[in-house]
């Protein structure tokens, strides 16, 4: 039976919001994961982040995902939309955490 890597979660939005000079009223925002994510996660979340209508500047620091805001984002938005992308990387990876006993038939 092969283990597929635990999924990487959004565990909660940080408190911190800092300056960024991305572009004029730049702020990044912190997101906590649920474990640091490899490499591999992270290239696969980036390439989907390409593929959406708006696009975002998303870094990863160990075991936090940091988002580049404007004041004019929908905080709530921001956070439905790197959920989603959580889940389609884990679902694209097939990091779903589940285990399944018939891979060894």
């Amino acid at each position: 039976m092969t283990e597929r890597p635990a999924p990487v979660e959004i565990i909660e939005l940080e408190e911190r919001v800092v300056p960024d000079n991305s572009f004029d009223e730049a702020y990044a925002i912190y997101l906590s994961l649920s474990c640091e994510p490899s490499l591999e996660w992270e290239e696969a979340f980036l390439a989907l982040m390409e593929e959406e209508p708006r696009r975002r500047i998303v870094s990863f620091v160990g075991d936090k995902m940091r988002v580049v805001i404007s004041r004019k984002d929908n905080l709530e938005m921001v956070l439905r939309q790197m959920t989603a992308l959580a889940r389609r990387t884990n679902i694209k990876l097939d990091y779903t955490g589940e285990r399944l006993g018939h891979d060894e038939d």
